[in-house]
């Protein structure tokens, strides 16, 4: 993925937050001549100071069987939105988007039953801690759900990361930016806005 310096972040605890935050991600590998795509909610932790990343496909999903023991990338998308040169004080710009995203790479492993089991304890209190606490996972439906599913970790490689919150222009752009995004109101914009606002230290 290319990042210029400027717009690359190098701040492994903002990394972190960024995936946890934004969890649904996209799982790439290369098939032939097709570049095979699956969309999956990922959790991570950290050994050795190295992202590993844990997620799960369908059993009757054939795409695991074409990952495993292969290199993958992972790419976690955040918030963007369409900046426009309206918005800065120097005229000679031109129309451009902002985004923040990570990319990983690393060789996609597939776990057995007990460590599948484990994960899927994490993932569910992550993302539904009501719902864990109710103890389904010891249930029978539940356990022959478990064996319909084929769960893997990654262990990262590469982490690529790129905050492109316009870096590139002066602070009264940047600031110009922001109150046009905040006016814009949609979700995206205002995020945009608020890492923005962040990064200038307001």
């Amino acid at each position: 993925m290319y990042i210029p310096d400027y717009f690359r972040q190098k701040d492994f605890d903002e990394i972190r937050r960024f995936i946890e935050e934004n969890p649904f991600a996209f799982l790439l590998f290369p098939v032939g001549d097709e570049v095979t795509t699956t969309l999956i909610p990922l959790i991570h932790e950290v050994e050795g100071g190295k992202l590993i990343i844990y997620g799960h496909m369908a059993k009757n999903n054939p795409q695991w069987k074409k990952a495993m023991d292969r290199k993958v990338t992972i790419l976690f998308s955040g918030p963007h939105h369409y900046i426009s040169p309206r918005w800065y004080e120097i005229k000679k710009s031109v129309p451009t988007w902002n985004y923040v995203s990570v990319r990983i790479t690393g060789t996609l492993k597939v776990m057995d039953r007990k460590d599948t089991e484990d994960f899927l304890i994490r993932l569910s209190t992550f993302l539904d801690a009501e719902w864990r606490r109710e103890g389904r996972e010891k249930e029978a439906y539940y356990q022959k759900m478990v064996g319909e599913i084929v769960a893997f970790r990654v262990e990262s490689q590469t982490v690529d990361a790129g905050w492109k919150l316009s870096q590139n222009h002066p602070l009264s752009d940047r600031k110009g930016v922001v109150e046009n995004l905040e006016k814009a109101g949609d979700d995206d914009a205002r995020k945009m806005a608020d890492m923005m606002r962040k990064m200038m230290g307001k």
